[in-house]
């Protein structure tokens, strides 16, 4: 072999093994960045339990404001003349108090939970949950007097549900194997229109 061929031939060689070094330092790293994506989505035992500590009465709280204000729209949805009475004020007086007893938005985003990204997410979630209710809440006291569409006030409840539940199967690990059906779509309606029944059927 002449000194040019052998020349080539370890520049050759030493190329390829400077190419195949760097894709293995760059595979090791790819693996690493992944491992720590990975683990960062996972929340540890340690901090659902110190979460749980902080917001298993809220969370309460807020799955009753749930239920409560799905009441009250189907209630209202059947007859709106009960916004007047007096049972039907008094479930909107509870909404607020368990709204209120899960806490305002603000102190909520300030409450100090474990440095968690996913958890972050969960309860940042969890708090649009509760700006949904009240949105909904309001929604549904205007409209009573109004005589209008409640269907703004169906969709935030909706969207708070299905936050709800997404974020308290996350926390207690719940395996129920059931799905969580995505919100519903709602047509909106002007003040005073009443949809048409045979409409909604096609």
């Amino acid at each position: 072999m002449d000194y040019k061929a052998k020349d080539w031939f370890l520049f050759h060689d030493g190329y390829v093994k400077n190419i195949v070094m760097i894709l293995k330092v760059l595979s090791i790293v790819l693996i690493s960045l992944t491992s720590l994506v990975s683990c960062e989505q996972e929340i540890s035992e340690k901090d659902i339990q110190e979460y749980k500590k902080t917001m298993d009465v809220r969370l309460g709280h807020l799955g009753n404001a749930i239920i409560i204000q799905g009441r009250l729209l189907d209630a209202f949805n059947l007859s709106n003349d009960r916004s007047d009475e007096d049972h039907f004020k008094e479930a909107e007086e509870l909404v607020k108090n368990h709204i209120s007893s899960f806490g305002e938005p603000e102190s909520l985003r300030k409450l100090k939970i474990p440095n968690s990204n996913k958890l972050r997410q969960i309860h940042n979630s969890l708090i649009e949950t509760s700006e949904l209710l009240i949105a909904a809440t309001n929604a549904l006291e205007d409209n009573a007097w109004l005589g209008g569409s409640v269907t703004y006030a169906e969709m935030n409840l909706e969207k708070a549900r299905v936050n709800f539940q997404k974020a308290v199967k996350t926390i207690y690990a719940v395996d129920d194997n059931q799905e969580i059906k995505p919100e519903m779509q709602y047509e909106e309606y002007d003040v005073g229109d009443v949809p048409d029944a045979k409409d909604k059927l096609k």
